[in-house]
């Protein structure tokens, strides 16, 4: 009984351990990112329901992200579905995108969303100045 005990007591510290990380100024980040694959599912949609749930927002908002308006990519979104090019991208391309973009683990602290902008920007042909530019300001925004 008393090693049941312990042993409930270990999973659940270390439950409350990686909450911790899994935020980035309450915003979720690339810990999130990465727990939302579910291994014993072949097709996993938790990643595609999430970016869907980002699109919602720009859609229902107009990107009024209070975190950091500036970090946002509401005209890179714009672009693309003026330069007719949102049909070529799918969500699982983004998805992959993501994943690259947190394949590094410097990035596992940046927030999804931001993430996701930064892959929308790179889609819509920001250059490489472009984009480290833009990554230096979230990772300044992240270590405020």
């Amino acid at each position: 009984m008393m090693k049941l005990f312990i042993i409930l007591t270990i999973i659940s510290a270390i439950n409350i351990f990686c909450q911790s990380e899994r935020l980035t100024k309450d915003l979720e980040n690339g810990y999130a990112w990465i727990r939302m694959e579910a291994p014993a599912q072949y097709y996993s949609t938790s990643k595609n329901t999430y970016l869907s749930s980002i699109l919602e927002r720009y859609r229902l908002t107009g990107e009024k992200y209070p975190e950091i308006a500036s970090l946002g990519c509401k005209e890179e979104i714009e672009k693309l579905y003026e330069d007719g090019k949102s049909g070529e991208i799918s969500m699982s391309d983004i998805v992959r995108k993501i994943d690259d973009y947190y394949s590094k683990d410097n990035k596992m602290i940046v927030p999804i969303v931001f993430a996701y902008c930064y892959t929308i920007k790179k889609i819509s042909g920001a250059n490489d100045a472009e984009l480290d530019e833009y990554e230096r300001q979230v990772m300044e925004f992240c270590k405020k």
